[in-house]
C-alpha cells in the first residue's frame, strides 16, 4: 500500500471504479460515448455477453448510471453526504432487480433476478457495491480533487482521507 492512496482497489470495487473512469477529463475520450462503444467497453469489463447490445434507453441508463457513481464517489472524497447523489445512484441499481439466494449450504448471496443483459449488468455493479460496503470499502473508493483530474482511485492510505489520485497526490 502506498502513503498516497493509491492502492489497487479490492476486487469487487475494481469494476465500480473502471464503470467511474469511463469519463476522463477529456471529454472527448468518453469510452461510453456511444452505444456501441458502451457495448464494446462492457463486453471488455466481461459485464455484457458477446452477442447483447444496448438500446438507446439502456445507453441512457448506463450514462446515468456511471454519473451517479462519479457523483458519491466525490461525496466519499469531501467526506460529506449527498442525499441528492445517493438517491440518484439507488435509482440506477435499481435496474439490477438484486435479490438474496440462499445455497444448499446456507449461505447467503446477492443475485439479480433479471434474464436479460442490461439489469444483468446493473446487477454486477451493485453487489459490488453492496459486497464493499459491507466489507467497509466502499468509502474509500473516491474521485480525484485535482482541477481537471476526477479519476476514481482507491485511497489505501492508512487513515483514509486521501483526496487525490496518485499521479496528483504529491501536489496536494
Amino acid at each position: 500500500m502506498s502513503a498516497d492512496g493509491g492502492s489497487p482497489a479490492p476486487a469487487p470495487l475494481h469494476v465500480v471504479q473502471s464503470l467511474a473512469n469511463t469519463l476522463p477529463a477529456e471529454p472527448g475520450d468518453d469510452q461510453l460515448r456511444t452505444r456501441d462503444e458502451a457495448a464494446a467497453w462492457l463486453r471488455t469489463a466481461a459485464l455484457l455477453p458477446a452477442e447483447s447490445g444496448l438500446s438507446t434507453s439502456e445507453h441512457a441508463a448506463l450514462s446515468r448510471l456511471r454519473d451517479s457513481v462519479r457523483d458519491v464517489l466525490a461525496a466519499h472524497t469531501g467526506g460529506r453526504q449527498d442525499a441528492a447523489a445517493a438517491e440518484r445512484l439507488t435509482r440506477a441499481l435499481a435496474d439490477g432487480r438484486v435479490v438474496v439466494t440462499v445455497d444448499q449450504e446456507s449461505a447467503v448471496h446477492l443475485a439479480s433476478a433479471a434474464r436479460s443483459s442490461y439489469p444483468s449488468l446493473v446487477a454486477a455493479i451493485a453487489v459490488a457495491i453492496a459486497e464493499s460496503a459491507a466489507a467497509g470499502t466502499w468509502p474509500r473508493l473516491k474521485s480525484c480533487l485535482a482541477p481537471g483530474c476526477g479519476v476514481a482511485f482507491y485511497d489505501g492510505s492508512a487513515a483514509g482521507t486521501a483526496t487525490r489520485c496518485p499521479a496528483h497526490a504529491a501536489g496536494a
